[in-house]
């Protein structure tokens, strides 16, 4: 894919460009927000359909047990609050990301902020950690194991 990146390190850098919005006919796009849309061909547009179909289970139990854990949990008092849980189209080697949705905050006001706000974990459906939990999840939604995984897997990705 034809795709530039901007590297951006210093803390004034993001909202600079979320002001600045594009350059030269370029649209400037965080990968940190949800909703990053990236060209695809229709063939890779089924293949994607395909694996959410598949992971539907998954992602619906994902996202039930992360609002119990920082509903009525654990993290309930982090200020932590999950959106929506999906299949991710941008990861490769790690399992899971938390991304803030396409209008919230930026990653630095987030982290001053004590992540507070609404957040979405993308899933990478060729992990291998995210395809055992997939499999245990169709085999019993009740599996502690599954729980304490989903629930490492999340706290490590904030």
């Amino acid at each position: 894919k034809d795709i530039e990146v901007l590297m951006l390190s210093d803390h004034l850098d993001e909202p600079c460009l979320q002001k600045l919005a594009d350059y030269e006919g370029k649209k400037f796009v965080s990968i940190q927000k949800a909703d990053v849309k990236l060209d695809e061909t229709e063939e890779e547009k089924k293949r994607f359909t395909k694996i959410k179909d598949m992971y539907k289970p998954l992602t619906d139990w994902w996202k039930d047990s992360l609002t119990e854990l920082t509903e009525k949990g654990a993290m309930k008092d982090a200020g932590v609050k999950i959106e929506k849980v999906e299949v991710s189209k941008r990861l490769t080697e790690s399992p899971v990301v938390v991304v803030t949705s396409q209008f919230g905050c930026y990653a630095q006001q987030d982290q001053i902020s004590m992540m507070s706000g609404r957040k979405t974990l993308e899933v990478n459906p060729n992990h291998p950690v995210v395809v055992d939990l997939l499999s245990k999840v169709k085999a019993n939604k009740e599996d502690a194991a599954a729980k304490d995984t989903a629930a490492v897997l999340f706290q490590t990705a904030l």
